[in-house]
């Protein structure tokens, strides 16, 4: 079954015809402080991984030790911009360098590399999915106007507000892509980005928004 499994945070696992994605996995570490939800999963949960793709390199996005867990029991190959795979400490055999506007093939997926606008971040990406479905993963960013050619079935879009943006701006946002579902996320981790994911549904068309609880499962229509 393809799915999309929230993990908390900007952290989702994603299973497409069998390839096993993992984007910003999150397991608690490094928040400068400490979560109002509680991380319920941790690395040896999950016996298959085949891609980590971590958008920057804010430990709370690429924790090095839990991606190098995952990496290293899995083999999944780790895809990020430099600036994060120099903190991470698996086998250069496993790590592919990315920027901006890359487009390739790994694992038998279509990826694509998109900007996102995060000034605390040395180098910040996000990332486009492409199999039967296409899944856009915005990473931490504020709106940018390449939103506007974008046009996938999933989108999964930050609204805390501090660093990125507010429900405000992100329902904006979404209504400059193309999207048949919205899952909003980097919400509710810790003070500074709680919102009211609900505040954000109403701001878009009844039915788009899909509001997902950590550990939540959805199966890809």
């Amino acid at each position: 079954m393809d799915f999309i499994h929230y993990m908390g945070h900007a952290g989702f696992e994603i299973s497409l015809k069998g390839t096993r994605v993992f984007i910003d996995p999150f397991f608690g570490a490094g928040l400068k402080e400490s979560c109002d939800i509680e991380p319920i999963l941790k690395p040896s949960d999950f016996k298959q991984a085949d891609l980590i793709l971590l958008t920057h390199e804010h430990p709370s996005h690429a924790d090095p030790g839990a991606v190098w867990e995952l990496a290293e029991r899995t083999g999944a190959t780790v895809v990020a911009p430099v600036q994060t795979l120099k903190n991470i400490a698996v086998s250069d055999r496993q790590k592919v360098d990315v920027r901006i506007g890359d487009s390739f093939n790994l694992k038998g997926l279509d990826i694509v590399v998109t900007r996102a606008t995060h000034p605390q971040s040395a180098y910040s990406v996000g990332y486009i999915l492409k199999d039967r479905v296409s899944i856009y993963h915005a990473g931490d960013t504020y709106q940018f106007s390449e939103m506007m050619g974008m046009s996938v079935d999933y989108a999964l879009i930050p609204i805390g507000g501090s660093y990125t943006m507010d429900p405000i701006d992100a329902a904006n946002a979404c209504r400059m892509i193309r999207a048949k579902y919205i899952i909003p996320m980097h919400y509710n981790t810790y003070a500074k980005i709680k919102q009211d994911a609900n505040d954000f549904a109403r701001r878009l068309p009844q039915g788009k928004v899909i509001i997902l609880k950590p550990d939540d499962l959805i199966p890809i229509k």
